[in-house]
This record gives structure tokens, sequence and C-alpha cells, in this order.
């Protein structure tokens, strides 16, 4: 229906409602008629889900290992294979599971409030619980969450750019639109998923979820999974592995022919060799740690909204961040008023409070309320018109109908108020020395003045030209976190520079960022009024030795950041819609969560409590998640190279092969699927916040790891080569394989304690519980038992051994790797220290 030719009365008509709302029974009656206001994406159908594990280049090669085998007369080996692919794709279903229900619970936690008028009383309702006909109030800064058909505007300016691709904002009025209009042309409408950037707007809901113009255009496209700068790092490393294991699996195949294997065997062997070298389970396995990192980010305020983010947070050199709401409580309390002469600035003080359509939820509007009503003044109609925060001006206005004339009351900053009044010499000084004395107390200052006009005011640009009248300044004082200081003392520990940017007056900007201890004198404080005046080449030493900027707008900070990103990796933090440049522009945009939706969703993390201290709490996260990463990296590589070195050695020295390609396939089950992902979930080591962060284009695995990986690979394949050598000579192949296989396993499991740390001794970090490591653990050894005391060993080509041997053997794959680990890692504190 084309809403926008249809009068506005008309509209409430055919929708069955009216300017009060609808009455409770109705909505629910419309909830069960039109569903939930959620736009829902076709998902892919079930069949896809189902055989998508098996996709995949191993699960291929398993396949065919299986098909030789049956071919080959070994039907065991094609169970047990069978049973391996069974098991890996179970894994990977629970995985799946897992992760799209960890991802669906955090995308509960960022829920849009609207205010809707139900029955003529406003509630503040999820814009998910949005029916037809309902009357809903938007303001500055929030997301349309449905297609809406205008009532009532006031200054109201959108961006429609997710919607029509114009990328300049459009200015939006209720009246009555002519003939056919395409979509970037129906300016008494809105619709879902555009952005109110400026102004306020009142309009009654047309439609919903799928059926609104965003819901039309979202149903053709899916959602793309993006992937973090890790995973893609691991994606690239595992197709380089694959290239060399194909290399390596190719003279494999040739030594095993030169050794007179039959075709068949050498087959086999060369699939379950090149399958056991490559880390497969790795990129689902990081996934999970990925998503398990968000959550544990979300319990701790920070909603990630951008994968990447994970990564960049933990490689930031320098944060530049609000003060209100972040480093203090945003509980606005006034202190003190001033005024020049006798005037009732109470009264004043209540004349420019917002009254629109809905309470506002502005704090300094809630801190002005909260003060006139203790002084016992109630204004209880509305003003005529409201004229929205102006950035341009640096206020907001209230315009009042007083008889034949129009009373404009102003509130905004106090530099401005006062140059746009007219004032004596004398008035301008002793406002100056006012305003210095609230700014020495660290008070936020506002000024207020009044115009008295024939006519309503509907902009701010008529004011040009007129002379204000000066009515005073009310200063309000918002509390500091007291866990701010603590939090800024953690982030400097951690390398990472930390900058206030603040619109407050120069002394106030002081004060503040002294009391956090982030300044020691007033060099380190930079006015952004002179910004205009200076170059960039002229502003980078002072934005760089400066750590709280004052008096900065909007506009302001994206050249701030502009420059902060030429010598550092950076967070910035931000809440409204002029924000938003920065924000999408900046390493890591880090929005409030009390912030306008547009910051919201320009943010990579969103601060669910405004608190800086999540900052650091989400820094440390990602710390520890990446460096988990390494460990899962380092772990996978590593004992899947001292396997790979063991086959091909045994090729190169001439004897039989060490292991049975169905042991192989067997050890990778047990110790990769147990143990990958409980040392992706090692707790935060000690130091991780004592050292500075990373370059973001290091590599995964740093020189030390590589080494270190390269070392234990080639002790654990010497042990397993040794070991079959050894009891060979003595007590035959198939007991000597059996040993072999025990050592091979055992000294994994001493490789997963090595990996729990990079630079800590085994014995210190015993200390540190992970219950999921040891779980994994037990069940890797409670597997390994089955098998040589279960009806597994026959299976696995597990010869009867000697107890006594069993246990040396045990003890000596155990601490050897241990050993070697820990001397590697004393060699590089020392060298660190």
């Amino acid at each position: 229906m084309t809403f926008y030719a249809t009068p506005a009365h008309e509209t409430l008509k055919k929708l069955r409602t009216n300017e009060y709302g609808l009455t409770a029974r109705e909505v629910k009656r419309r909830q069960k008629q039109y569903g939930i206001n959620v736009i829902k994406i076709e998902s892919e159908p079930l069949w896809k889900k189902i055989i998508e594990p098996f996709l995949d280049i191993f699960m291929l090669v398993l396949g065919v290992a299986a098909a030789i085998s049956l071919w080959h007369g070994d039907n065991i080996d094609a169970v047990i294979i069978l049973v391996i692919i069974a098991i890996s794709a179970i894994i990977f279903y629970v995985q799946r599971f897992s992760t799209d229900r960890v991802l669906r619970s955090l995308s509960k936690r960022s829920v849009q409030k609207v205010d809707v008028l139900r029955g003529n009383h406003t509630a503040r309702v999820d814009a998910s619980q949005l029916v037809p006909g309902d009357i809903i109030t938007l303001a500055e800064g929030e997301k349309i969450p449905a297609d809406i058909r205008l009532l009532r505007t006031a200054n109201l300016r959108v961006d429609e750019s997710q919607l029509t691709g114009e990328s300049l904002p459009i200015s939006k009025k209720p009246d009555v639109l002519e003939g056919h209009k395409e979509l970037y042309e129906q300016t008494n409408m809105l619709f879902q998923g555009s952005f109110i950037i400026s102004g306020t707007g009142t309009g009654v809901v047309v439609t919903t979820g799928n059926n609104t113009e965003f819901g039309n255009l979202a149903t053709l496209s899916k959602r793309q999974n993006t992937q973090s700068p890790v995973q893609q790092k691991i994606d690239i490393l595992i197709t380089r592995i694959i290239a060399v294991v194909a290399a390596v699996s190719v003279v494999a195949f040739g030594l095993s022919l030169l050794r007179s294997m039959d075709v068949l065997e050498s087959l086999r062997f060369v699939m379950a060799l090149a399958v056991s070298a490559v880390p497969e389970s790795l990129p689902i396995a990081i996934s999970v740690v990925l998503v398990l990192g968000m959550r544990r980010m979300a319990a701790k305020k920070a909603l990630v909204h951008q994968m990447r983010a994970i990564e960049t947070i933990g490689v930031i050199t320098t944060i530049a961040t609000d003060k209100t709401g972040t480093l203090t409580k945003n509980k606005l309390t006034v202190q003190e008023t001033w005024s020049p002469n006798d005037t009732a600035i109470i009264d004043i003080i209540a004349r420019t409070i917002n009254r629109g359509d809905a309470k506002s939820h502005d704090p300094l509007d809630i801190a002005l309320e909260e003060f006139v009503r203790t002084h016992g003044v109630q204004v209880k109609n509305s003003p005529f018109r409201e004229l929205p925060f102006n950035q341009d001006f640096s206020m907001s206005a209230a315009v009042w109908h007083h008889g034949k004339d129009f009373q404009l009351y102003l509130k905004g900053a106090p530099e401005q108020i006062l140059a746009a009044c007219k004032v004596t010499a004398a008035v301008k000084k002793q406002a100056l020395a006012a305003l210095e004395a609230f700014a020495a107390k660290g008070q936020r200052v506002i000024g207020l003045a009044s115009y008295t006009s024939a006519h309503p005011v509907h902009e701010f640009y008529e004011l040009k030209g007129k002379k204000l009248t000066f009515e005073g300044f009310v200063a309000v004082n918002d509390v500091l976190r007291p866990e701010a200081p603590r939090a800024i003392r953690a982030a400097l520990k951690a390398g990472v520079s930390v900058r206030m940017i603040t619109g407050d007056h120069f002394e106030t900007a002081y004060q503040i960022g002294h009391q956090l201890g982030m300044v020691k004198d007033r060099d380190e404080v930079f006015d952004c009024r002179q910004m205009n005046k200076l170059t960039d080449e002229q502003l980078n030493p002072i934005v760089e030795r400066t750590k709280v900027f004052s008096r900065v707008i909007p506009e302001q900070k994206y050249r701030l950041l502009t420059i902060l990103k030429k010598h550092h990796i950076t967070a910035m933090t931000g809440d409204g819609v002029n924000d938003v440049p920065a924000l999408s522009n900046a390493h890591i945009g880090v929005a409030m969560g009390s912030g306008s939706h547009i910051a919201r969703d320009a943010g990579a993390i969103i601060l669910l409590d405004d608190n800086f201290k999540t900052i650091i709490d989400a820094m440390r996260e990602g710390r520890t998640i990446i460096a988990n990463v390494r460990r899962m990296l380092f772990y996978l590589l590593s004992t899947n190279t001292g396997e790979l070195i063991t086959m091909i050695g045994a090729l190169l020295i001439g004897i039989k092969t060490p292991l049975e390609p169905v042991q192989i396939l067997w050890v990778n089950l047990v110790t990769d699927t147990s143990m990958v992902i409980p040392l992706g979930l090692e707790p935060t080591e000690k130091g991780v916040m004592n050292r500075p962060p990373e370059k973001p284009d290091a590599p995964i695995l740093n020189h030390m790891m590589v080494w270190r990986m390269v070392i234990v690979a080639g002790t654990m394949s010497a042990i397993a080569l040794a070991v079959y050598i050894f009891f060979e000579q003595r007590q035959g192949h198939a007991y000597a394989q059996t040993m072999a296989f025990i050592a091979l396993v055992v000294s994994q499991w001493a490789n997963a304690f090595n990996a729990r740390s990079d630079d800590e001794s085994l014995l210190k970090h015993l200390k540190v519980m992970n219950k999921s490591f040891y779980a994994g653990i037990s069940l890797s050894i409670v597997l390994q038992i089955l098998v040589f005391f279960g009806p597994l060993g026959g299976i696995l080509h597990i010869a009867h051994v000697a107890l006594s041997d069993m246990i040396i053997i045990s003890l000596v794959s155990f601490i050897i790797p241990i050993a070697v680990s820990e001397w590697h890692k004393y060699v590089t504190r020392q060298s660190k220290g």
C-alpha cells in the first residue's frame, strides 16, 4: 500500500489505530496475526548441513583409505576408519550446534528498546514486539525498527544509505506526497535499518519484519560468515601444510614401494600419513575457542560485534576514550548555579529540559529535572516547539508561547552561549571568573540564555545576528568510576597509552585527568579549539605527547584518530551519531551500550556497562585467546610433525613401519580431539598484561615457538624410532610396534603439558587449574587403557607386552619431551632476561 500518498489521518484509520496508540489486548491480537518484528533469513537446508562435514579433503582421504582396506580384505581396519569418519562428523555437528547456540545467545544481548504509545501511555519495549498500528517516537542516533508513516517531525534527518545507497542524510516531513515516488523520494516515510541523524519524529508503524522494505531486501541474500584475521592466517598456514604433506606423501609412496611394500598397503599407509600430518581439526576448534571467548567477553559486559575485534583488541597500543559514562558513572548531579543578576535561574533551567513526546533519556536533562523538582519547581505543560541539540551551535533550545510572544530558552556550551549573548564587559568578566572557578573544581558547566521573539523560531540559524539574554551557568558533576584509575594503570602497565577526549573546559579536563592519574601537569592537556589553526604536520607531535584533549567537538575526533593511527593501533570509543566516522575508521571501534544505535552498529565492540575497565578486560581476554590459539597450533603441529618424521624416518633408515596406519589414525583421534580445545581454554597467564602488545602483522608462531616445535617433534620421533629399534631386535616386529605406539601416545601427553605455557615452567604452571585440560587428558588415558586392557587391542594390532616394559617406556616417553621443552623454555627466559 502507498502510505506515502495517504494523509496521516487516513493512514491511522486504515491501520485501525489512533494517536493514543493500541490497547494491550489489540497488541496481543496483532502479534499473533503478524508475528514478532524480526527479519528471518532462510537458513541452509537440512541436507546441506548433514553432508557439510563430509565435503572435506580429509574426509575424502579417509573414505578412500576405507575403500582400499575393504578391497584389500582388511574389514576391521575399514570399520575403524569409518567409525573415525562418523566420530569426526559427530564432533563437527556438536561444535557447530554449540557455536550457533552461543552466537544466538550473544545476539539477544543487543536488543533495541523503543518508546511506544499504548493506551495513551508511553512504554519502552523491545523493538521485536512492535506491530502495525503502534505509535512510536524516535530521536537522534536511534535505529529505525520498522517501516513507519510519519505523523510529526522536528528537524528530522535520516541516513538511509543501507537501503537506498544515498550517502547524504535525507530530511523528513509528515506532508502527504502525490504521484508515484521511488523509495528514496518517500520523505514522509521511515524505513527499517535506517538511522536518525538529527531531530525527532513520531509516526505509526505500517509494516514489520520480513514485510518491511529492508526485510524484502535481506531475504534476497544470505548472511556471510566473516573470518577473523587469525582464522585467515590459520587457513593460509594449513593450505601450505597440505601442499608440503602432498609432496612428502608422494616421496613416502615411492619409498614404500622401494621397500617392497604392497601397492594397496602403500596407498593406505600414505593416506593415513597425510591425514595425521595435517591439523584438520584446528579451524573448527579455533572457531569454538573464539566463540567461547566472545561469550566470556559478553559476561564481562563487552559484546563483540565483529569477530576480527577479538584479535585486534589484544594488540592495540593506545585507547582514545570519552569521559562521560566511560571514566565516570554518567550520573550527573547539579552542584551549583550562578547568575549575573537576580534572575529566577531555577525557573529558566526548568524551561530548558526536554519535554517531548517521551521522557528524556539524556543524563543532563535527568539531572536538571531532579534539581528543579527538589526546589519545588514543576512545569506541567509542554513547550510549543523543541530544537534538539545542534553540534554546529553547541546548544539546544525549547520555544514557549507566552501571550503574543514566543520565548526561547537555550542551554549549551558556556563559551558559545556567552558569545551569542549581549553582555557588558563587567558581566563578561564576572561570568568568565565563575566559569574558571567551576572548571577548577572539575565541574562541567552549562550556559543558559533566553530570547524573546514575535514569531516562533524553527532553526538555530534564525538566531544569527540576534543578541540573546545571558541568564547564567549551572555546574554539574559526574562522579568518577572508582575502578577507572586502576584500569588506566593496568593499560599503561600493558604498554597501552590512554588518551581522554572530552568536550569539557580545559581546566575541568585537566582536573579530571589529574584525578585519574593520566596527567601530571597542564602541558599534557590540549585545547582542541586551536586545531583549526594547525596543519596535520604541526598537530603530529602535539597529539603524540597529549594525554587529555579538551573542548573536542565530534568532527575533530576523526582528525585526532587519523593522526593517532599513523603511529598506533588505536581503539576509539564513542556513543553518538557524530562519533560514527571515527568508530568506523578506528582499528577497534568501541561503542557505548547506552549510546545511539548507529554508533553501536559502527562499533566492533559494545560496552554494555559503558565502563572503561571493560575495555581493559576485553584487551586481557583478547590477548588470552590469541595466546591459546598459538598453544593449540604449537601442540597440533609439533605432535603431527612428530608422527610424520617417525614414519618417514623409518622408511629412510630402512626399517619396517613402527606404526600401523590404523594406529596413526587412533593416535590423532585420541590426542588431538581430546586435547586441542582444552588447550584453547587455558586461563589467562599472570604476565599477559605486563608486556607490550605484539605487532599486528606478527606471525602466529614466532621463531622461538617454531624452533621449540621442531625440537619437540624431533624428540618425540627419536623416542618412537629408538623404542621400536630396541624392541624389534629383542622381541620382534609386533612387540616393537606396540611399544612405539605407547611411546608416541605418552610423549604427546607430555607435549600437551608443555603447550600449556609458552614461558612458565611446567612445575609452576601445574598450580594453574584448567578443568577442561585435565578432563581431556583423563578421557585420553581411559581410551588408551581400553586399547591395552579391553577389546580394542586386537582391532588396533596391539601385541601383549610386559607391564614393566610399558611402565618404563611410558616414564621415559613422558619425562624426556618435558625435559627438552623445559630446557628450551629456560634458554628462552635467559635470552629475554
